[in-house]
């Protein structure tokens, strides 16, 4: 493979995944309707796609500084979004009260703490990285509640494989780990002692996040054409 083509599959890979995850749930769109919570990723995933087309445009090749602060703010605000999209389609899935009093309280302490790093900690200049770490444990944690809800005894009698949200949940708990991972080490990999070659680094190894996850999503997408009517979390 050739170094233009890594350097084109590096900068564009997510937004193809992104936009044929898209595409798949809106082939599936009657069976995702069917599934509660699912049809919900459709205007996300939509968003997602329009986010990162604005940020495309707003990116210049010559000058990539014009516009950064702007571009900073877009991903600043969908990135916490994201977040809060994530943390209701969870309460969708669980049903431990603990557990969903829990992420209903975090949601407004994780916007407040967001407001406050791009306010008067981070700058509205940067990504506000501090809590997008957060965010991400946040997701890491949410997805072992689900899944540990779903090995409970008086979970519903179905294989876990087969269930939609299933995947998502893999999906997530991979990409956000891997993102934890990936950005506490961001400053060394950016560092001038790695160069470019850090850059590059850090990209391929959030390309391989976004492919499983997209991946996870499109599997989910699939298999809510086979269970059309799952309204509990599954056992093993």
């Amino acid at each position: 493979m050739s170094a233009a083509t890594l350097e084109y599959l590096r900068l564009y890979l997510h937004l193809y995944l992104e936009i044929f995850s898209l595409l798949i749930g809106l082939f599936f769109l009657k069976d995702l309707k069917r599934n509660k919570g699912f049809i919900y990723f459709i205007p996300f995933l939509l968003t997602t796609v329009a986010v990162e087309c604005i940020a495309k445009l707003l990116t210049d090749d010559e000058n990539p500084n014009e516009h950064r602060s702007v571009r900073y703010m877009i991903f600043n605000v969908f990135t916490t979004c994201e977040f809060i999209f994530y943390s209701l389609i969870f309460l969708i899935y669980l049903s431990n009260k603990t557990l969903r009093r829990i992420i209903t309280i975090l949601i407004p302490v994780y916007i407040i703490l967001v407001t406050i790093n791009i306010a008067y900690i981070q700058g509205t200049d940067k990504f506000h990285r501090y809590t997008f770490l957060l965010g991400c444990f946040l997701m890491v944690v949410y997805s072992c509640f689900f899944l540990y809800e779903s090995i409970l005894p008086d979970s519903i009698n179905i294989k876990l494989s087969e269930h939609p949200f299933f995947w998502v949940t893999i999906g997530l708990l991979i990409f956000y780990l891997g993102s934890v991972i990936i950005n506490a080490l961001f400053e060394y990999l950016t560092s001038a002692a790695l160069g470019k070659q850090g850059t590059a680094i850090y990209s391929y190894i959030n390309n391989s996040l976004n492919v499983v996850l997209y991946g996870s999503f499109i599997i989910a997408f699939i298999l809510c054409r086979k269970n059309r009517k799952i309204s509990s979390s599954p056992s093993l």
